[in-house]
C-alpha cells in the first residue's frame, strides 16, 4: 500500500506540470487520483507550471448594451497575460456568452448585430489567445431556448455544440407548444449543423436556461429543469434523458446545478440556528442517477457561483464576488476591474467558469495537436503509469 501511495505521489507531481487535457485522461486513472487533482494545493501550482489561468467570466445586459468582464481566482496572478483577457478581440456588434467548456478555456458567444435584416452570427473563441471562428448560421427561425457546449477532443481539437429551439408557429401546430424542442448539433469535424429527433420534455416541465450555463460531465451536457429533474444529453450517441434531483430536494425552488470533482453536483439552501448553509450533492456515477450529499457549505448569506476546487467555492453578492476556502474557513474577495458589476445587476449576473492555457488550437477543426512540451509530459506520463500500474 505504501508503495501504491509513493506512485501516485509521483504520478501526481508529474500531472502537475501537464496540460488541462492531460490532467482529464488521467483523473480516469483512480479515484484518488480524480480527487487530488481537483484540490486547490495541486490546481495552484499546475496554473502557475502550465502557464494558465483560472476564473470566471462575468456577464450582464444592460438595455441593448452586453457588459462583460474576467476575474481571476485561485491566485493565478503569475499566469502571462492574464489581466488582459477580455472579448474584446470578437467582431463589433453586441456580443454576449451562450455556452463554455470550463476545462479548456473555449466559449461559445452570439453576436446580435445592429443591422436590420442581418442573422446573428455564432462565434466559438479561445480568448487567451485571442483566436475566434464565426461559425455556418442554424436554422435561426427557431427561437433558441439553450446552448451548450463541449470539447469531444485535443488532438486533434474538437468540439461540438447543442442548440435547443422553440418551433416556430406553423410547425408547432402538430405538437405541444411548451414540451417540444427542436435539437441541432453542430460538429466542428463537418463543420456543420445537423437536425436530430425532437426534444420530448416531460407534462409541465421546461428547462431552466434563464441565466444557466450547462454543466459538462464526462461527456454530457446538464440542465435543471422546472420541475427539478435533469436533462442529460450526450454528444457520443445523440441521445437524451432525464432524472430526478435528491428526493428530500424534489420540491426545493432554490435549487443550483453545478460541478464537482468532475461530476454533477446540485446546491440546494437551508438555513439552521439563524445560520445560512448550502448543502452540495454528487452523482454517484457519470452515467447513474444516484446522488451522495458530500458537503455542508457555511454561505454567509451569499449565492454560491460554482467551485474553483474541492476545497474552494466562489461566492457572490452585491457588494461582489469572493472565494471561499471550506477547509479553513477564510475568505478572500476576487478583484473586478469594472466596480459597476456588483451594483442593481448582481440577480441578472451571469457567471461562466474558465481554465485556459495559451496554447493556439485551431477552430475549424483541423490541429495539430498538443505542443512539443506538452506531447513531451504525455508520453511520458503514459510510460510510467505503464511501468508502475501495468
Amino acid at each position: 500500500m505504501a508503495s501504491l501511495d509513493i506512485n501516485l505521489d509521483m504520478i501526481i507531481e508529474i500531472l502537475s506540470h501537464s496540460p488541462a487535457s492531460v490532467v482529464g485522461k488521467c483523473r480516469l486513472l483512480n479515484k484518488e487520483c480524480n480527487k487530488r487533482t481537483y484540490d486547490s494545493s495541486f490546481l495552484i501550482p499546475n496554473l502557475q507550471r502550465t502557464n494558465s489561468v483560472s476564473g470566471y467570466f462575468l456577464e450582464y445586459s444592460e438595455r441593448l448594451r452586453v457588459h462583460s468582464a474576467f476575474v481571476k481566482d485561485l491566485g493565478n496572478e503569475v499566469a502571462r497575460g492574464s489581466d488582459e483577457i477580455s472579448l474584446d478581440f470578437l467582431p463589433p456588434g453586441r456580443v454576449s456568452i451562450k455556452a463554455c467548456n470550463a476545462s479548456h478555456g473555449v466559449l461559445l458567444c452570439v453576436n446580435d448585430l445592429p443591422v436590420k435584416g442581418r442573422q446573428p452570427e455564432y462565434i466559438v473563441c479561445k480568448p487567451t489567445t485571442k483566436q475566434f471562428r464565426i461559425l455556418p448560421k442554424p436554422k435561426t427561425r427557431y427561437f433558441t431556448i439553450a446552448l451548450g457546449l463541449m470539447v469531444t477532443g485535443t488532438d486533434p481539437f474538437r468540439y461540438k455544440i447543442l442548440r435547443l429551439s422553440q418551433l416556430p408557429g406553423k410547425e408547432n401546430r402538430r405538437y405541444n407548444f411548451n414540451f417540444t424542442l427542436v435539437c441541432e448539433v453542430f460538429d466542428s469535424d463537418s463543420f456543420a449543423w445537423k437536425r436530430l429527433d425532437n426534444v420530448e420534455l416531460p407534462e409541465e416541465d421546461l428547462l431552466v436556461t434563464r441565466i444557466a450555463n450547462p454543466v459538462v460531465s464526462y461527456g454530457f451536457l446538464h440542465w435543471l429543469t422546472t420541475s427539478n429533474n435533469v436533462f442529460r444529453f450526450c454528444f457520443k450517441t445523440n441521445s437524451w434523458s432525464f432524472f430526478p434531483v435528491p428526493e428530500s430536494l424534489a420540491s426545493d425552488s432554490s435549487l443550483k446545478l453545478t460541478r464537482y470533482d468532475g461530476k454533477v453536483g446540485v446546491i440546494s439552501s437551508r438555513s439552521k440556528e439563524g445560520v445560512d448553509y448550502q448543502d452540495l450533492w454528487v452523482l454517484e456515477t457519470s452515467f447513474g442517477d444516484s446522488w451522495v450529499h458530500v458537503k455542508e457549505i457555511k454561505s454567509m448569506g451569499l449565492k454560491p457561483v460554482g467551485f474553483s476546487s474541492n476545497d474552494v467555492v466562489t461566492l457572490a453578492d452585491s457588494d461582489g464576488i469572493r472565494s471561499y476556502n471550506m477547509n479553513n474557513g477564510k475568505s478572500q474577495k476576487l478583484p473586478i476591474r469594472a466596480p459597476k458589476f456588483f451594483s442593481s445587476y448582481y440577480w441578472t449576473m451571469s457567471y461562466f467558469p474558465f481554465y485556459s492555457d495559451y496554447e493556439r488550437v485551431e477552430l475549424n477543426g483541423r490541429s495539430d495537436g498538443l505542443s512539443t512540451r506538452h506531447k513531451t509530459w504525455t508520453e511520458g506520463l503514459k510510460t510510467y503509469v505503464r511501468i508502475m500500474w501495468g
